[in-house]
């Protein structure tokens, strides 16, 4: 894992960030910029005010387009920054672009007239990476997944615009135990016994919730269901139908509901939409054994009619700072950040069953997903 100096919320901002949130020299440094005080890029030249929230880390991807710098220049000006983790709100930057005889430079000081040049020794070679920035604006994205190939999903869930009506229920069980399992030998009852034949394999399911818009709640789109088993019919009586579990997606209980087979895992190729088309996640399974990571099995508001197909991408998109929790207060002129993939499992006409096939950060409920980052 990259290792990334402290902010300022860790140690330094304890006792700083108060006696400089009053400080005066900091704010009319501020305003002779032009800039509002708060969280922010407060460039000046080459001069830059340290912020509420600022690392080197952050500083270096400005100024010097690689945020992976800090170390080097750390290292040469660490007289002035004895420690990398503690900068703090107030401080005046210098920086000097370097020749081929002094490598790029910071000077930190409160006092702006104070800035001096730096001169360094004939003989000194500086130890400097050298790196090609890109010349056009890009949206980051944090990971390295891409969107091409065949992909091999696993969506143990299906969403339907109606209720589903089951064919038959599991009543009882060989096992004496409560969670049933691959290889155990289940009796069922069915609605019409002779439609039933030996080597039919039906789904169990069960239903979850009633799935309902996140930012339009009184928009009722269709129902989460989880597919929790398989189960292979080997005998079938006036009452009884006998059969076994040949597969397990999640726990399989007494009481699971039995329908036609619902296909759960698959291969897609993976393909772009041609037109911008944006959405939101509406929903997503509740599986308590899975972290919320890779394979996290979501829903989306787009179905076929808005020409989503089994395989069609969409980039999970998020605005506003990581540390505000409350919607109300998110900044919504922030520009989107591309937080994950999601890969469409299979479309109904209206909604989506979709896998999150990578992501930096758990994607949520109310997420919004769009086509295209162009």
């Amino acid at each position: 894992m990259r290792w990334m100096p402290l902010t300022i919320g860790a140690l330094s901002l304890l006792a700083a960030a108060p006696a400089f949130a009053q400080d005066t020299a900091y704010d009319d440094a501020m305003e002779a910029l032009g800039l509002a005080t708060g969280n922010s890029l407060n460039v000046g030249g080459n001069t830059y005010v340290v912020v509420n929230g600022d690392t080197l880390w952050d500083i270096c991807q400005q100024f010097f387009g690689d945020p992976e710098y800090w170390p080097t220049l750390w290292s040469i000006n660490n007289d002035e920054i004895t420690n990398p983790h503690y900068i703090y709100p107030g401080q005046l930057l210098q920086f000097q672009p370097g020749t081929d005889t002094r490598p790029p430079s910071i000077v930190v000081n409160r006092d702006p007239a104070a800035f001096q040049d730096l001169s360094l020794d004939d003989n000194f070679v500086p130890l400097v990476n050298v790196f090609e920035t890109a010349r056009d604006c890009e949206v980051h994205v944090p990971f390295s997944g891409g969107r091409g190939g065949d992909v091999t999903m696993s969506a143990p869930n299906f969403v339907s615009r109606t209720p589903v009506e089951p064919l038959g229920v599991l009543e009882k069980a060989v096992p004496g135990k409560h969670l049933l399992g691959r290889g155990d030998t289940v009796y069922m009852r069915f609605r019409n016994n002779s439609d039933i034949n030996c080597g039919d394999v039906y789904t169990m399911y069960h239903h979850n919730r009633e799935i309902r818009h996140p930012e339009v709640k009184s928009a009722r789109l269709g129902h989460d269901y989880s597919v929790t088993g398989e189960v292979l019919v080997t005998d079938v009586g006036e009452r009884w139908v006998t059969g076994r579990l040949v597969n397990s997606y999640g726990e399989i209980e007494r009481g699971e509901l039995i329908t036609d087979r619902v296909p759960v895992v698959g291969k897609v190729r993976t393909l772009t939409l041609a037109q911008d088309l944006d959405g939101f996640i509406i929903d997503k399974s509740n599986n308590e054994n899975m972290m919320l990571q890779r394979n996290q099995v979501v829903f989306l508001d787009r179905g076929r009619n808005d020409g989503v197909q089994s395989g069609t991408t969409f980039w999970v998109v998020r605005r506003g700072d990581g540390l505000t929790t409350k919607e109300r207060r998110i900044d919504q002129t922030l520009p989107d950040q591309v937080i994950g993939i999601v890969t469409v499992f299979s479309a109904d006409e209206h909604i989506s069953t979709a896998v999150v096939t990578d992501q930096a950060l758990d994607v949520k409920i109310g997420d919004r997903i769009v086509s295209r980052l162009d």
